[in-house]
C-alpha cells in the first residue's frame, strides 16, 4: 500500500503573534469539528510549495503567503496512510474567507493552540519546536 502526500500549513501572523487555525465542517467525513491548519492533497503537476499556497487560497482566501520552510514531515499510519509535509508560512493578512470545508477560524496564541488542536498535532508541534514561533515573534 502506498501513502499519499498531504501538505499542511502553519500560518504565522507576526503582527498578531498568532497562528491561523481552521475548524473542519461538522459534516466532514474525516475529523468533523476538529481544528487544523489549511492544507490538503498535492494535485498532479504541483510542487508541494505550489500546493500549499493553493490550499491556503482555497480554504482561507489568503493570497499573500510566504512559504518559509518545512516545519516537519510525519507519517500518519492506518488503513490509508499519508505523509504530511507541514510548512511554516507567513502572512500579514488577518481577514479569512472560509471555504465549505471549514466552519470557523481563529488566530490562536500558544495556549489556544494547545487547547484547540488535536493531541497528535500538538505532539508534532512540541517535537519540532513549532510553539517557539510565539517566543521568537518579537525578533
Amino acid at each position: 500500500m502506498n501513502a499519499q502526500i498531504v501538505v499542511k500549513s502553519i500560518i504565522f501572523n507576526k503582527n498578531r503573534s498568532r497562528i491561523l487555525l481552521l475548524q473542519r465542517s461538522s459534516d466532514d467525513p474525516v475529523g468533523p469539528n476538529t481544528w487544523e491548519g489549511a492544507g490538503g492533497n498535492i494535485e498532479c503537476g504541483e510542487t508541494p510549495e505550489i500546493a500549499i499556497k493553493r490550499e491556503i487560497r482555497e480554504e482561507a482566501g489568503i493570497t499573500d503567503i510566504t512559504v518559509k520552510n518545512v516545519a516537519y514531515v510525519t507519517l500518519v499510519n492506518g488503513d490509508n496512510p499519508y505523509l504530511i509535509i507541514a510548512y511554516i508560512c507567513e502572512s500579514l493578512t488577518e481577514t479569512v474567507t472560509l471555504s465549505d470545508e471549514h466552519q470557523a477560524f481563529m488566530w490562536a496564541d500558544k495556549e489556544a493552540c494547545k487547547v484547540m488542536l488535536p493531541r497528535a498535532i500538538i505532539e508534532d508541534f512540541d517535537k519540532n519546536g513549532i510553539l517557539e514561533l510565539f517566543r521568537n515573534s518579537t525578533d
